[in-house]
């Protein structure tokens, strides 16, 4: 919980509605239970802190069989390596979020998407094992460029570097470049274009660009 707070937190949220199948974290984080043991009271005190990061917030219980896709989820995370995660599917805690009476997040692993394993490679030589997909990334790699502040960037067919997203911004870019900025429905291939001209890419850009054109009444 303490962990995909961060991540909301990260992404600008500002009013959080949370769930959990568990009803003694629900109950011990809305203060009906008493916390008795001191590795939980920690966790509740790093939550509480967390928490207050917010302008409105509220918690309640879903019993298991209503969150069954989560429950798989979470499984799933705890079983996985690092390097198995697929983009924007399980989110992997590699260290306990509160250790020794302190807190301490693993911040490198919360937000693993398509980027990193660029990052990897630019700022530590890091690259898959898979002598195949290996040669690939390298190829590929020559493309992008990594800034001091850490910024992924792309050079363009137009010889400009785009910056590199991550799954929390596309949606953004495209609703302001689609129907609000530029606001004129564009197709598909031409929204593409534009998001390229405008300085953003993504590695699912066409794909995402469809589905959101897809959804869009207008168009």
């Amino acid at each position: 919980m303490i962990t995909g707070l961060k991540l909301a937190k990260g992404l600008g949220a500002e009013v959080i509605e949370a769930k959990c199948d568990s009803l003694l974290v629900v109950n011990q984080v809305n203060e009906s239970f008493e916390v008795r043991d001191d590795q939980m009271q920690r966790y509740l005190d790093k939550l509480q802190v967390t928490l207050y990061r917010f302008k409105e917030w509220t918690l309640d219980h879903v019993p298991r069989e209503q969150n069954s896709e989560a429950d798989a989820l979470a499984n799933l995370g705890s079983s996985v390596e690092e390097d198995d995660i697929v983009p924007r599917t399980v989110i992997q805690l590699s260290m306990a979020v509160v250790e020794e009476g302190h807190a301490v997040i693993n911040s490198t692993c919360l937000t693993w998407d398509w980027r990193n394993k660029y990052i990897d490679y630019l700022k530590h030589g890091k690259f898959p094992a898979d002598p195949k997909v290996s040669r690939t990334l390298r190829a590929k790699a020559t493309r992008f460029s990594l800034a001091e502040t850490g910024m992924l960037y792309r050079r363009t067919f137009y010889g400009s570097l785009a910056v590199c997203l991550g799954p929390g911004d596309t949606n953004y870019v495209l609703r302001e470049i689609h129907d609000d900025i530029c606001g004129n429905h564009s197709s598909a291939d031409s929204l593409v274009h534009k998001v390229i001209r405008a300085g953003y890419y993504w590695d699912s850009m066409e794909k995402d660009t469809k589905e959101f054109v897809r959804k869009c009444d207008k168009c």
